[in-house]
């Protein structure tokens, strides 16, 4: 049976002050998300604490976590309209996302709400170079000296500053010699790359590869296959890939549908080797990354390769002692706001190579009970806004499976952590074992991980067998996007159960294998929750990806999406976008496979999809989102024909390209006489269609033909910097939504 630990009260166990700062890395303030409003965290008795200072006088110079007291909420009032404005900077797809944790309705959280900027510039003030800032942790990571720490210390909103613990990332245990290409295939890459896609969706799915190559035994020891062959590929499921970096021309790699990536290691937008890189940096996240969702044609393949991703490079693997744990929060936060469904982390924390002879700071066994460290507190959030994580074990077993030789985050009570078998479904005798500190089984499930197959990123080409939890881990984390992709309606615990009540020890789970092998076909049918998957994965067909039509009547079609429960009662709901982001408001819904839109479309960049929805009220999206143009045009209204004379007139902003701050003017043209003020809505998307900032939020203005001017200073919804590149800036009024575009240049 499974010991399981409501998400809340998970949550809850993370928020409990630690007794004494030097035993453990301080938890957050005492504050559940939901709660009424509590005073300020108090300051800690001794501010540097012991551990901190410890370290600060064995290496002059020392990364430390610096916590604050609070987040400006000194009031019930300020907390109340703190939190409410931060969900509303929340992304539809994480909205939806959790919004299906708490039943149907979203709710945003304290941990939604910014660290406050005078905190951050406070510190900065001091000298101290900030490494990440975390919302969820309430803290930023710095590195600073002693005399710096202690300016930090002295300042009134410091709650408490301790070390950030050193750790060593999990290596493969071995590798084989390079092989491949193999089945015919030629130096080229596959067909059909899709490179930078920008969401979810966006591109035709892959499809079915004609051969698996040496990856076969992998995906038919967890039942994959037989997934992939029922349509489960992991289409519209968002994957986030946490490692060293990744060689995105690989021919595994090179097709798959690619939304956004960070490199938190040099702090910006390319996760591939870098001048500064050791030359293997991309070595072990290229191979996770195609074990997971690999579209090699019979050489590797995934069992997710239709899942879109997210890329982070967590690990510097410059240092012997890699301090990444900051790295590792800041990237689930990322992950979490652009509306991640999984997050697979072949990362773990725990053993530290000494610096100097002091090792003050490190984790100890003790520490891993699902609450201490900080890679386990992120952890536990990501899975409470509803993100199945998908994490390693280690590779510190031994063939007796002594019992306590895990990692953090491993210990965390509500991810999936993964163990290694063999081809045969023996244990591999490095796999760790549980239990936590706690006395809770690890892990929860095991994969092959035992020369398992994956991607040489030094040759776009070529494959290898690698062996160690680190190969086990996204193999569980495919699995995961298969069942998410098949049960949208599940909370990710309903996911985690029935992955681990259907693998092939769950009748007796210990501290070896954990509930044992999974097996993603009775996870996605067998499991208590509910066998039948409705309605069925459908696809788009006309008009085809890409293709330009006339200001005319649009036929639409796509295939049938079977309802497993009521036969053909599905209805579609069929919605047309602007291609650069913003509200769907061209929609209709039909219960045929096909509809005429009898009206004009105006001309434009769309993006269309359709969602079928069963009696039930199960909402299935289209494999993929197709884009379709009607001319060319910028700054048109989308949904009808557009009046003779626009409701609002949108000006080019200015300067453009901008550096610092800009301008944007629009003009309101009458409310059909009514003489009521029209509320306006200005947002700023980038070239993705993400939400960068909201400039005006139904703010209401006069409808005399009257010119406006609203300032942006470039800055997101967090207060940072936005980056070089194409923006657009979207205006709502009367009804109608206007576009235009915008370069940054910095």
């Amino acid at each position: 049976m499974i010991r399981r630990v409501p998400s809340h009260l998970a949550l809850a166990s993370l928020l409990l002050p630690l007794a004494a700062a030097a035993a453990a890395v301080p938890a957050l303030a005492a504050r559940e998300p939901h709660a009424a409003f509590a005073p300020p965290a108090p300051r800690a008795a001794q501010v540097l604490s012991e551990r901190a200072a410890a370290r600060l006088r064995d290496l002059g110079t020392a990364p430390l976590w610096v916590y604050f007291t609070d987040k400006g909420d000194r009031t019930p009032a300020q907390f109340a309209r703190m939190v409410s404005d931060a969900g509303r900077g929340i992304t539809d797809r994480a909205r939806a996302r959790r919004a299906r944790e708490t039943g149907g309705t979203f709710v945003p959280d304290y941990y939604d709400v910014r660290v406050v900027p005078a905190y951050v510039e406070g510190v900065v003030s001091t000298g101290a170079r900030i490494r990440q800032v975390s919302r969820w942790l309430n803290a930023v990571s710095v590195e600073a000296d002693d005399a710096t720490a202690r300016r930090i210390a002295a300042l009134p909103f410091v709650r408490i500053v301790t070390p950030i613990a050193r750790s060593r990332r999990i290596a493969p245990i071995d590798q084989g010699a390079p092989f491949g290409p193999e089945g015919g295939a030629s130096g080229a890459p596959p067909q059909g790359s899709s490179r930078f896609r920008g969401s979810v969706g966006l591109a035709p799915e892959l499809g079915p590869p004609t051969g698996f190559g040496s990856s076969l035994a992998q995906l038919q020891g967890i039942n994959a296959i037989a997934a992939q062959d029922s349509g489960f590929t992991g289409a519209n499921v968002l994957v986030a890939m946490f490692d060293t970096g990744f060689n995105k021309n690989h021919f595994s790699t090179v097709s798959l549908k690619r939304v956004a990536e960070y490199d938190f290691v040099f702090h910006d937008n390319e996760t591939s080797n870098q001048a500064n890189d050791d030359p293997s940096a991309w070595s072990h996240g290229t191979g996770t990354w195609s074990v997971l969702g690999g579209y090699y044609d019979n050489n590797l393949v995934g069992p997710a390769y239709n899942a879109s991703f997210l890329l982070a490079k967590t690990e510097d693997v410059r240092s012997e002692t890699t301090i990444e744990e900051d790295n590792w929060v800041a990237a689930a936060e990322w992950a979490d706001s652009i509306g991640a469904d999984v997050i697979s982390s072949s990362l773990a924390y725990l053993d530290f190579d000494p610096v100097n002879v002091y090792n003050a700071g490190d984790y100890l066994y003790a520490d891993l009970d699902g609450a201490t460290t900080v890679v386990t507190q992120g952890a536990v959030f990501a899975h409470r806004h509803g993100i199945v994580v998908s994490n390693a074990m280690g590779n510190q077993g031994d063939a007796l499976c002594t019992p306590g030789t895990l990692w953090a985050p491993a210990d965390a009570d509500s991810i999936l952590s993964a163990g290694a078998v063999d081809a045969s479904d023996a244990i591999a005798s490095f796999s760790s074992t549980g239990p936590t500190a706690d006395g809770r089984t690890k892990p929860e499930v095991v994969a092959q991980g035992v020369s398992t197959t994956w991607a040489i990123a030094s040759s776009n080409s070529l494959v290898s067998t690698a062996s160690g939890t680190s190969l086990s881990t996204p193999l569980v984390g495919g699995a995961a996007a298969q069942v998410r992709e098949a049960h949208p309606e599940w909370t990710v615990e309903q996911i985690r159960e029935a992955l681990m009540l259907t693998a092939d020890k769950s009748s007796s789970p210990g501290n070896c294998y954990g509930w044992g092998r999974i097996n993603v076909v009775k996870a996605i049918y067998g499991s208590s929750f509910g066998g039948p998957v409705y309605p069925k994965p459908f696809s788009l067909l006309a008009p085809a990806n890409g293709a330009t039509v006339g200001p005319l009547p649009v036929n639409f079609r796509w295939r049938k999406a079977v309802d497993l429960n009521a036969g053909d009662h599905v209805t579609y709901r069929v919605d047309v976008c602007p291609a650069a982001g913003g509200p769907c408001t061209l929609n209709f819904t039909t219960s045929d496979t096909a509809y005429a839109f009898a009206t004009p479309v105006p001309p434009g960049n769309y993006k269309w999809h359709v969602t079928a929805t069963d009696l039930a009220s199960h909402a299935r999206l289209s494999r993929e989102v197709f884009n379709l143009t009607t001319g060319y045009s910028t700054g048109v209204a989308v949904g009808g024909m557009p009046p003779p004379a626009p409701a609002v007139m949108l000006y080019q902003n200015r300067p453009n390209p901008l550096q610092g701050a800009t301008r944007i003017d629009f003009a309101l043209n009458g409310d059909g006489g009514s003489g009521a003020p029209t509320p306006v809505t200005m947002r700023i998307y980038d070239a993705q269609g993400r939400l960068v900032r909201t400039l005006l939020d139904a703010a209401p203005y006069s409808p005399a033909a009257t010119r406006y001017s609203v300032a942006w200073d470039g800055l997101d919804e967090a207060g940072r910097r936005v980056g070089s590149g194409i923006y657009h800036y979207q205006i709502a009024a009367s009804g109608k939504v206007y576009s235009k575009r915008m370069i940054v240049l910095r």
